[in-house]
């Protein structure tokens, strides 16, 4: 029989975070393109996602602690979850416009282009009057205009499409629902996320660990507003990655297709292949047909992106130069400027090296212990998010999928407060915009990454200490 008091507990924290979540639903018109940055209610944003935050830290107290078995909680948790997310299926984007360029992308793609090949600025150039231009870019131009001049509208115009051909295959999938429309990437968003939740589910059954612990995963503010608010794609990973660790113990092929289908998402999720197959390494043949069969998909999946690669490219400029709202990589970058002449370009190398080599530690050198994989896999998630050029709060998707596997992992609480820390990221938008964005920089960034960082590393020597 489950005690009362947790329930209730869960229930009130439930109702706090739902409260705080309305708060920003409501108040996302204000945050509308026309609107000046001064009068956006940034301070009420902030400190609606401090409060969801702090619900959803309480939430994962609870589950982690108290025996919940019961089923109707269960449901009530996943139907509530999912209200949550239909909230902001009509809410103006806050800070974000990066789904335009899914937008296009999509259009690109049911128009049966290639969309790697022509940046938006050059489409939007082509589109106007006495423009010259090949006819493939002069049609694209002409799709351009007819959908009110949306290649004018997107992120660095001047780049090529940074996101590989799956991600393209969801964009244009909402572009058949309903073109050039928020709601139809967010309807498609939603169907491939309650996916990757069922995935979820099942792993957490096969493991014999409570399924309430998705809740970490499916009640977390951060996931649910970049998503179904700022409309980041990178929740489309959550389906095949939680396939893949569903999977990588009984069914390695079925795991090392889903692996190769993130990849095709985001590149990344290829630096797990050594944790999440660590488990056949004493069987050398399986374990090398794995490899070649990741390696041989990912590649052809990606060959359409990777042919196409310019200095224009998306993914050129943004593996070369790109930096925002990191915490690490700027002081890296620094103290090697001190030896070498490239300090960027050698610190995204230096980078690349470390979890290059904390993935093969962890793939080779720990037990082969099939319980702790997804825990290392969201460490070696979570070190990528910490040490990235970027550090945007909807990268926490990359490791936070991992959370309900390892609610009694050390590592739980320092991540788990990155959540709590998000809010001061859309601060930084008034404070830029009144000169004063070095207390964003200064001040707000190392108390976001800083304080988790410094719980990690206290929790980590605990762990070790009592080991």
């Amino acid at each position: 029989m489950i005690s009362s008091r947790p329930i209730l507990k869960f229930c009130a924290l439930a109702i706090l975070l739902a409260g705080a979540l309305t708060v920003i639903r409501w108040i996302s018109p204000e945050f509308a393109s026309g609107l000046l940055t001064k009068d956006h209610p940034v301070l009420t944003l902030c400190l609606s996602l401090l409060i969801a935050g702090a619900a959803w830290l309480g939430l994962l107290h609870i589950t982690n602690k108290a025996n919940f078995s019961h089923h109707s909680l269960l449901g009530l948790c996943l139907v509530f979850g999912l209200g949550l997310r239909v909230l902001f299926f009509g809410s103006t984007p806050i800070y974000e416009n990066d789904y335009k360029r899914y937008l296009w992308d999509g259009s690109v793609v049911a128009s049966g282009e290639n969309p790697y090949r022509f940046s938006p600025a050059d489409v939007f150039a082509a589109g106007k009057i006495g423009a010259r231009s090949e006819p493939d870019l002069a049609r694209l131009a002409i799709r351009s205009n007819e959908a009110d001049y949306i290649t004018g509208e997107i992120n660095s115009p001047t780049l090529t499409t940074i996101y590989p051909p799956a991600a393209q295959a969801v964009f244009t999938a909402a572009y058949w629902i309903a073109p050039y429309e928020k709601w139809g990437l967010k309807l498609v968003f939603l169907i491939i996320e309650i996916l990757g939740l069922i995935a979820l589910l099942a792993g957490l059954r096969a493991r014999n660990l409570p399924l309430i612990w998705s809740a970490a995963y499916w009640l977390n503010p951060i996931i649910i507003f970049t998503t179904y608010n700022g409309l980041h794609m990178d929740v489309l990973l959550v389906a095949p990655l939680m396939a893949a660790v569903l999977w990588a113990g009984r069914h390695p092929i079925r795991a090392a297709v889903m692996l190769s289908l993130a990849a095709a998402i985001k590149i990344w999720p290829l630096i797990l292949a050594p944790v999440l197959f660590r488990g056949w390494r004493h069987r050398p043949l399986p374990y090398i047909g794995i490899a070649i069969l990741v390696g041989g998909i990912s590649l052809a999946s990606l060959a359409p992106m990777l042919v196409s690669l310019n200095p224009e490219a998306g993914l050129a400029a943004y593996s070369a130069n790109w930096t925002n709202s990191s915490f690490i990589f700027p002081g890296l970058r620094d103290a090697l400027g001190i030896v070498f002449d490239a300090p960027d370009r050698t610190a995204r190398v230096v980078i690349a090296l470390f979890l290059t080599g904390l993935s093969l530690w962890l793939g080779f050198l720990r037990p082969q212990d099939e319980t702790r994989i997804p825990a290392h896999l969201m460490a070696l998630s979570a070190a990528f998010v910490f040490l990235s050029p970027t550090g945007y709060p909807w990268y926490f998707i990359w490791f936070l999928m991992f959370l309900p596997f390892a609610l009694d992992h050390w590592s739980a609480r320092g991540l788990s407060l990155l959540t709590l820390g998000a809010a001061a990221y859309f601060a930084r938008f008034k404070f830029g915009e009144a000169g004063h964005y070095y207390i964003y920089s200064k001040v707000l960034l190392p108390l976001e990454f800083g304080i988790p960082l410094l719980v990690l590393a206290w929790d980590g020597l605990k762990a070790k200490r009592y080991a």
